[in-house]
């Protein structure tokens, strides 16, 4: 799983999620996309939709970031 730096977290994701990464970077604001990485850091995850109505998880653990779609 490959690994990038996304307003200084290391976030990992498999190809196939890079609309949940697309929406994180592009859609949302740096503030906006904080309150994500934030709530995961404190409860291990973090669900989201994009405006798409796609559903990811934010998980962390050991500093690390992944993002994962969820199953429809």
């Amino acid at each position: 799983m490959p690994r990038t730096t996304f307003h200084n977290y290391v976030l990992e994701f498999e190809e196939n999620d890079r609309h949940g990464y697309d929406y994180l970077a592009s859609k949302l604001n740096s503030e906006e996309a904080k309150v994500y990485f934030d709530y995961a850091k404190s409860h291990g995850e973090a669900q989201f939709e994009t405006q798409s109505g796609k559903d990811y998880s934010l998980f962390h653990k050991d500093g690390l970031y992944t993002l994962v779609k969820r199953e429809e």
